[in-house]
């Protein structure tokens, strides 16, 4: 068995005992789940969180109307590489404040703008909706981006959890259309399977059962709120681990070690290197999903921050 990291263990005890006497999210209905978020891990986690030069709260036109984005800049010179992000949550909780302080993070150690993309959830809109305003995002950014200080020739795409599905779907979409070009995709502890009793792996066994921050039965009810039926397990753009792979800008994978959704990252890297897509896959030892938002407890966090910071900047460079 692999070991926690002492502050990751320290975490997890914490928040134990923060939920006690708390329901779990399972029983709750979307909207309740996203208020218990508001009021506990938004604030906790985003109390750290750095001072920029400057952020803005912006609208775009989405798939189905306006659609808020929060753009981070750095104090970066313009026209300035960005990082569009789509935040995680299961594509039914999070928002533009719950990622706040990695939205932060990531604009300062890629010396980049960051562009958190606040597009529809589930289940009120289902797959594909969310998808479809990630795309619409990228689309205007690429063509009217400079309006906003935006380098359209250096874009990247990326997101955690949920929302490292939703950037794979979106590379996925935008190269059936052939544009725009994306010079990078980040992927952080990404969901690219089903959630069903059918599609279990190895890694939701050993990590899934609620000690490790996400718990399979919670992936389970994400997925339930997120897909219409049995039709969009078979859909590659819900499930992109059953997309074709290639012809793909380079890919950073990263994977938490006490992860029910390790082996997501797994499978994704290997079909990655059967297709021949260039990537680098890192794997987080000792930590849990969600683990870089913990930067004011977790050391590591702000570490695995920078290193993806570097790997933006050298992919994005003028």
């Amino acid at each position: 068995m692999p070991e926690l990291n002492p502050q990751m263990a320290e975490i997890l005890a914490v928040i134990a005992e923060g939920m006690e006497g708390r329901p779990e999210r399972i029983s709750l209905s979307p909207v309740e789940a996203r208020a218990q978020g508001n009021a506990t891990f938004e604030p906790f986690w985003n109390a750290d969180r750095p001072i920029l030069w400057a952020v803005y709260n912006h609208e775009l036109p989405g798939a189905q109307g306006p659609l808020r984005v929060r753009l981070y800049d750095p104090g970066v010179e313009r026209p300035a590489p960005c990082l569009i992000y789509l935040h995680g949550g299961g594509w039914v909780i999070g928002s533009l404040d719950s990622h706040d302080g990695v939205c932060r993070r990531l604009a300062q150690a890629g010396g980049l703008m960051v562009a958190s993309v606040d597009y529809r959830l589930a289940p009120e809109h289902k797959f594909p909706a969310g998808l479809e305003d990630c795309v619409a995002a990228v689309r205007w950014i690429a063509a009217q981006g400079q309006r906003w200080g935006i380098d359209p020739a250096r874009l990247a795409i990326g997101g955690d959890s949920a929302g490292g599905n939703l950037a794979l779907a979106s590379l996925l979409s935008l190269r059936e259309e052939g544009t725009p070009s994306l010079k990078a995709g980040l992927l952080i502890y990404g969901a690219y399977l089903p959630y069903t009793a059918e599609t279990e792996t190895a890694s939701q066994r050993a990590f899934g059962d609620g000690s490790y921050v996400l718990s399979q039965a919670e992936m389970r009810w994400f997925w339930g709120h997120y897909v219409s039926g049995p039709a969009d397990n078979r859909n590659p753009l819900a499930v992109p681990m059953l997309a074709e792979l290639g012809g793909l800008p380079p890919l950073m994978v990263t994977a938490a070690e006490f992860d029910p959704l390790l082996d997501d990252s797994t499978q994704l890297v290997a079909r990655l290197e059967a297709a021949g897509a260039p990537h680098r896959y890192v794997l987080w030892p000792g930590v849990t999903h969600a683990c870089i938002h913990m930067t004011r407890m977790l050391d590591v966090a702000q570490s695995h921050i920078a290193d993806m910071g570097a790997w933006l900047r050298a992919r994005l460079q003028a």
